[in-house]
């Protein structure tokens, strides 16, 4: 067992993984398990991070002693990304999706699917995918003929979105199914969007961080301390109409609006007075 951990420890880099300002290291639990150990070295190799074993440290200690401020954690129920300091741990789930669905089945409406005006078949690009909530309701909206396709800046935010959306299990009729299908990757849209073909999605959709956190729980505070917090700015908007064969919806906060947005034609409630959606149209092509 010694010699797996040594030989894991010389196939890394000696310095810790980067995101932004945020250092970490891989580990497990504290009881080793060969199952385990061998998959948080995949983790470890996938995000070109260093596996540590964890022994009996805690994760505050592991965190001191190996210098890092936070520590990808690989148990047997999740993965998890820790900073003890700060008490936030960020792990996948479908957050609001199979509720907001629910709704849907029940002739409620979402006020996404409303602003997007999403039908079955159609093709959403997902340019801020985050935990791809909002991507599996437009999944499972488009069904099996349509198809979301979601780009997540933040490369530890993607890798854990990915594998969660292909292993996380989760009951609610065609939540899961819909879940599967989407197509989860890593990039930032301000360099992807200019790469793809004029007119190739229906809606293409953002949801930024808000300067302000509008939600009362705790639910994205994780999300917030180690996401991608970039300002999108008015090129990204105008390569998102050219690449929109329909419209591009933006949520945003009622007291947060962007300023100087290309083709706006309508602003469409959310599902609470702070929210709102923001659509502009697609770009004539003598526009492009």
């Amino acid at each position: 067992m010694g010699d797996r951990h040594m030989s894991a420890e010389d196939r890394r880099p000696a310095a810790p993984r980067e995101c932004d300002d945020l250092t970490y290291v891989v580990t497990t639990s504290r009881r080793y398990d060969p199952r385990l150990a061998e998959l948080a070295m995949g983790w470890a190799e996938r995000l070109d991070a260093r596996f540590v074993p964890r022994a009996e440290r805690s994760l505050q200690a592991l965190c001191g002693e190996e210098g890092v401020d936070a520590v990808l954690t690989v148990t047997a129920e999740r993965v998890s990304l820790i900073i003890p300091a700060e008490d936030v741990k960020y792990f996948f789930h479908p957050s609001m999706a199979r509720v907001r669905i629910r709704n849907l089945i029940e002739g409620m409406g979402d006020p996404m699917v409303t602003a997007m005006g999403l039908a079955e078949g159609d093709r959403v690009l997902d340019c801020t995918l985050g935990r791809a909530t909002d991507a599996t309701v437009a999944s499972w909206v488009v069904g099996e003929e349509g198809r979301v396709v979601g780009y997540e800046a933040h490369p530890l935010v993607a890798a854990l979105t990915i594998d969660g959306l292909e292993h996380y299990e989760i009951a609610g009729r065609g939540v899961q199914e819909a879940m599967r299908r989407i197509d989860a990757r890593e990039g930032d849209c301000a360099r992807v969007l200019p790469t793809l073909e004029t007119g190739s999605f229906d809606v293409v959709y953002f949801d930024p961080f808000f300067e302000h956190a509008l939600e009362r729980s705790q639910a994205m505070r994780p999300l917030r301390r180690i996401g991608v917090h970039d300002r999108i700015v008015t090129d990204t908007f105008a390569q998102a109409r050219r690449v929109a064969r329909r419209c591009v919806v933006i949520k945003q906060g009622r007291e947060e609006r962007f300023a100087d947005l290309p083709g706006v034609e309508d602003v469409v409630a959310g599902g609470g007075s702070r929210v709102e959606y923001v659509l502009l149209s697609a770009a004539k092509r003598r526009d492009v």
